[in-house]
């Protein structure tokens, strides 16, 4: 049975800094059309977690899309609901948004409601369109924690802010009320010019570190008097000296366990209670845990996540505990340099054949990366 992990569909070309995490509709439809063409079942995390394995005569495959994407109700909902597939959707409440309605999608273009352009799927999902899309089982909705924010973990410094599109979630962090929002309007205002950026990662795999307020504001200054002529050399080195005098501290256990806890067990908790169901499945938003938020995940009540771990993480009395094991979904080749878009509009059929071990498609997909990192050689 093959897992998919998809995040945004038919985003593409919109004037997004992630939009290479977008499939396009031309490969999103082409792919559904091939799993029905050739039999294959869509089935959900339920279905998926109670299946031994080698039992089922169909070819299975579950099919979910990560962070909760407005496109995910303009686009995706009414293309799976199209052709009788079934999809799960996880994602994190902090960023739902706030509008009360639900939105034009491709069903009210097909019914003649609206025109095809004048829909507008950038943007993150609402609860509306979250209990109508789990309400109809053609989409389940599941946990993706509550924040999906990036945090510091050390004092190391190691850029400046100057609005770079890479730094976006620095925004969510700073206006935590504005996240739903962040892929449509301009939000680089939200954090001071100057800000250090230390050493980051993933909210539910580390110790968050706070900068001293004074070092941030000593930034902002030394950013603001170099008058545009910005050496981010001499910057970071003028504040690494000031370090040793505004230190910085860390969370400690008990605070780092009470972040943990709020966004394991609160997220489960507001899904359950708008969605009038059981959560049963989380995904950890980048890949980011550690033993403790395992842990906590397990304490929850999940009854899998897509942690990824060499050695079973729990005790004897959760080895019923489960592994969501996925592959990526994607419309771009991403090399070294870049991410490139593939126009042809069998690509993601090729990649997913790729994904179930077929020699002739990853040879195929090896080919074209290859074929792209020769282009960028060339082109030096």
């Amino acid at each position: 049975m093959s897992l998919l992990m998809f995040h945004s569909i038919g985003c593409e070309k919109e004037d997004w800094y992630r939009r290479w995490l977008s499939v396009s509709l031309d490969h999103f439809e082409n792919f559904c059309k091939y799993l029905v063409k050739h039999n294959y079942e869509t089935v959900s995390l339920d279905q998926w977690f109670d299946s031994k394995k080698n039992t089922s005569a169909k070819k299975q495959v579950v099919i979910t899309f990560d962070d909760g994407y407005l496109d995910n109700w303009v686009y995706a909902y009414p293309i799976l609901k199209k052709y009788n597939l079934k999809g799960t959707i996880f994602v994190n409440p902090e960023f739902i948004d706030g509008s009360l309605e639900a939105r034009y999608n491709l069903e009210d273009v097909w019914n003649n409601k609206i025109e095809r352009n004048k829909l507008t799927p950038l943007g993150f999902v609402n609860w509306s369109e979250l209990k109508i899309m789990d309400a109809s089982g053609v989409m389940d909705i599941q946990s993706h924690s509550m924040s999906h924010n990036f945090y510091y973990q050390s004092n190391t410094i190691k850029d400046i802010y100057e609005g770079q599109p890479n730094y976006d979630w620095m925004a969510w962090i700073e206006k935590p009320n504005r996240k739903p929002y962040y892929n449509t309007e301009k939000q680089d205002h939200f954090t001071p010019k100057g800000t250090p950026i230390f050493d980051f990662g993933r909210a539910l795999a580390l110790r968050r570190y706070f900068p001293d307020e004074e070092l941030l504001k000593y930034a902002e200054e030394l950013y603001s008097n170099n008058n545009g002529d910005i050496d981010k050399t001499s910057i970071i080195k003028q504040l690494n000296d000031k370090l040793s005098l505004y230190p910085g501290t860390y969370e400690s256990d008990e605070d780092m366990e009470k972040r943990y806890r709020y966004e394991i067990f609160e997220s489960k908790r507001i899904l359950e209670e708008k969605l009038n169901k059981t959560v049963d499945y989380f995904c950890w938003p980048g890949g980011g845990y550690n033993q403790l938020s395992i842990d906590l995940c397990i304490e929850a009540g999940y009854k899998a996540s897509t942690a990824s771990f060499k050695n079973k993480p729990y005790a004897e009395e959760y080895k019923d505990y489960k592994k969501i094991k996925r592959v990526s979904m994607t419309s771009f080749i991403s090399t070294p340099k870049d991410n490139y878009y593939a126009k042809r509009s069998n690509f993601l059929v090729n990649l997913f054949k790729s994904h179930e071990g077929k020699i002739i498609n990853k040879n195929i997909y090896r080919a074209e990366k290859l074929w792209l990192m020769i282009l960028e050689k060339l082109r030096k």
